[in-house]
């Protein structure tokens, strides 16, 4: 994978598949303790321990269809994680969902961009409208502390019976999470 997004819009993957009707994606860019951050949470279905310990492996996968049986996602991003100084740790438990935390150091050369975070974000919620998605991005700059929350369960709300696939709500989505991103200057990662 290219960059941190495709890793994020892999595990938003997972997550749908693990039947999660929210995802939680929050983002910190911590300039001062010189780290990027990415808490991925979801509620599907979770992992046992074996389980847990196998999605790590990449000669493991839970696709049935796949002619090569092998999952890169996970231990790819976990490699990325800890080639650029940084840590990965992932928690599940079945009936009560995943929490993924995958840090990067900051200004480490190995660190991948993060890449185009606002098309990632838009394609998993109109891909998947019946998820819940709730976004918070934190930038974190010596004296400064930016953020952008962005859910769509308040906007589902707001909207009644317009689905999120309606153009003009797609629209909508893409403006919010280019400004949110923008502002909140987690497109300079």
């Amino acid at each position: 994978m290219q960059d941190i997004s495709l890793h994020l819009l892999d595990v938003i993957e997972n997550s749908v598949r693990a039947g999660a009707k929210q995802i939680k994606v929050r983002v910190i860019q911590n300039g001062p303790d010189n780290y990027l951050r990415l808490i991925i949470e979801d509620d599907g279905c979770g992992m046992d321990s074996q389980t847990l310990e196998m999605a790590q492996n990449p000669f493991y996968t839970t696709k049935e269809e796949r002619e090569k049986k092998v999952g890169l996602g996970i231990p790819l991003f976990k490699q990325n994680a800890e080639a650029s100084g940084g840590a990965f740790k992932i928690a599940s438990e079945p009936g009560f969902g995943t929490v993924m935390t995958v840090d990067f150091q900051l200004d480490h050369i190995d660190r991948m961009p993060l890449g185009n975070l606002k098309d990632t974000l838009l394609g998993a919620v109109v891909g998947h409208p019946e998820v819940d998605f709730y976004l918070n991005l934190i930038y974190q700059s010596g004296c400064c502390k930016q953020s952008f929350l962005f859910d769509t369960a308040a906007i589902k709300e707001e909207l009644g019976d317009i689905p999120l696939t309606y153009p003009d709500v797609i629209e909508y989505i893409d403006q919010s999470l280019y400004e949110g991103i923008l502002n909140t200057r987690m497109e300079d990662v």
